[in-house]
């Protein structure tokens, strides 16, 4: 999807979330669609029914910051999901994907005993440590193209094996990630390459895309089951690396040393 679709999409499943409130005394309403109506979100954000539908289909470029934080308001939108109404409402950004990782970084993650792995926008894994190999997945035995922590988590039965039954919510928490990196880059063919593939190749992925969830990053604990069947509980972290903020670096850290 282009940006102004995926602003579209966006904004009517938001729309479409919220019970509508009426008073108690007055009759049932048959609505064709949940949620709520353009002219009410309209109504709740201080513009007209006109305009709102102009943003709705795209067709505003940018927006006010009065009307962002209205339309979140509006719409119940969490911190997350007001950054990505941002970002859709934003002007392209016309930065390359990261494909090389600074040589520091690189020895720094290389060196690490704690499993560490380095990703891109696209989440590609450029670089990562033995340590992940034994923790997460066998990064040097996958093709290029499968060396992708969306691709791995929603593609490669090891990913379901890996994580056991918190395979369904882990994977929804980690596409509400990519979500968000995907509209920073829907002039990119290759997300949209991407997203075509998850597509083809998971069951579940067309379900939970619609849904449109945005997360944000956190700090946690990961259940993980090893080759040798035993499940470990792993402490886990990402950071932005100073060197080039459009690289991510993950740690995992066992929670019982």
């Amino acid at each position: 999807m282009e940006k102004n679709s995926e602003l579209s999409h966006f904004l009517r499943s938001r729309r479409s979330r919220i019970v509508h409130a009426r008073p108690r005394t007055a009759l049932p309403e048959r609505r064709r669609t949940p949620g709520l109506r353009r002219e009410e979100v309209a109504a709740m954000t201080g513009i007209s029914t006109e305009w709102y539908t102009k943003i709705e289909q795209g067709r505003v470029n940018t927006l006010s910051e009065r009307i962002i934080k209205s339309l979140g308001d509006a719409l119940q939108l969490n911190d997350a999901e007001i950054l990505h109404l941002r970002t859709l409402t934003g002007r392209k950004s016309s930065s390359l994907i990261a494909q090389v990782v600074p040589d520091g970084l690189s020895r720094l993650i290389r060196a690490l005993k704690e499993a560490a792995y380095v990703t891109n926008d696209r989440w590609d894994v450029l670089v990562w440590n033995s340590a992940a190999e034994k923790t997460i997945a066998d990064f040097s035995l996958l093709a290029a193209g499968e060396r992708n922590i969306m691709v791995f988590m929603l593609t490669n039965p090891d990913a379901r094996y890996l994580f056991g039954d918190t395979w369904p919510a882990e994977a929804q928490r980690m596409l509400g990630l990519f979500h968000a990196s995907y509209a920073r880059n829907t002039h990119d063919e290759s997300f949209t390459t991407l997203v075509g593939r998850l597509s083809r190749e998971c069951p579940e992925f067309d379900t939970w895309w619609s849904e449109h969830v945005i997360t944000a990053p956190v700090s946690g604990e990961k259940k993980l089951t090893g080759k040798d069947g035993i499940v470990r509980t792993f402490c886990y972290s990402t950071f932005t690396s100073n060197d080039f903020p459009a690289l991510k670096v993950s740690v995992y850290v066992p929670a019982v040393i």
